[in-house]
């Protein structure tokens, strides 16, 4: 087929892809509609908080590091136990959550040779974000002390609960265009489809093809209009010339 040849088919049917363009438009729409922003804070914790010597500078001893970041681990499991959580609940009780359930918003990690962890929460309320990541990384480095016996973690950065962020979430004109996307990629594959199932005839071309004859003359279409006109003024011989016509006068 040519580029005519597929303008022709879409212009055929161009209902069907305008309809079905619309159905996924719809369909995003809908989806859009129960879109819930989520907001992401997080905290910093550092392990490994260096000594400091004598004269006031900071010494920072490798095998202790080398063993701090072994233990990042058994941290990440540490800060998502009942016995962290547990406490969090207690301390904030507006939040309305079990400890179960901040357990399953905290989300830890840390980045390949560093002594950092981060601790990260995603809530439909920022200020409820900030508290649980905040009072978690605090309940943590007030516990580690008695759970592990050390005393090596620290506040990094802290999450600011005053803050307006963006949802982390608002993927909301991506879906209406994706949607546009395959709307187009889905009616055009219908387009395409319904005219290679249909095998009636109805041109010229058609007839050549399907009896493997040239097709010497046709019958044009006569609107209602020039029907009336026959009735009441007679038939002009210009039209009636004009009914039959050779068909390789009309390519």
């Amino acid at each position: 087929m040519e580029l005519k040849e597929y303008l022709g088919v879409i212009k055929k049917r161009w209902w069907v892809l305008a309809l079905t363009v619309l159905v996924c438009v719809v369909a995003a729409i809908a989806f859009n509609s129960r879109y819930q922003p989520l907001y992401k804070a997080s905290v910093d914790l550092i392990v490994n908080e260096p000594s400091i010597s004598s004269t006031g500078q900071a010494q920072v001893d490798s095998n202790s590091i080398e063993a701090n970041l072994k233990l990042i681990n058994t941290y990440k499991k540490i800060i998502t136990s009942d016995s962290i959580t547990k406490l969090v609940v207690e301390r904030h009780p507006e939040l309305n959550l079990t400890s179960s359930q901040i357990s399953d918003k905290l989300m830890i990690d840390s980045t390949q040779n560093t002594q950092v962890i981060n601790v990260s929460v995603q809530d439909s309320s920022y200020e409820k974000a900030a508290t649980i990541a905040n009072s978690t990384g605090n309940v943590f480095i007030s516990q580690i002390p008695e759970i592990m016996q050390v005393n090596n973690v620290s506040v990094l950065n802290a999450a600011d609960p005053n803050l307006s962020p963006t949802p982390v979430n608002d993927h909301r004109q991506m879906v209406i265009i994706l949607s546009l996307v395959v709307g187009l990629v889905i009616g055009l594959g219908i387009l395409f489809l319904m005219e290679y199932l249909d095998d009636s005839v109805k041109t010229e071309f058609d007839v050549e093809h399907a009896i493997g004859l040239p097709v010497l003359a046709k019958v044009e279409r006569v609107a209602k209009s020039d029907l009336k006109n026959r009735q009441v003024h007679g038939p002009d011989s210009a039209e009636e010339t004009a009914v039959l016509r050779p068909a390789n006068e009309q390519r």
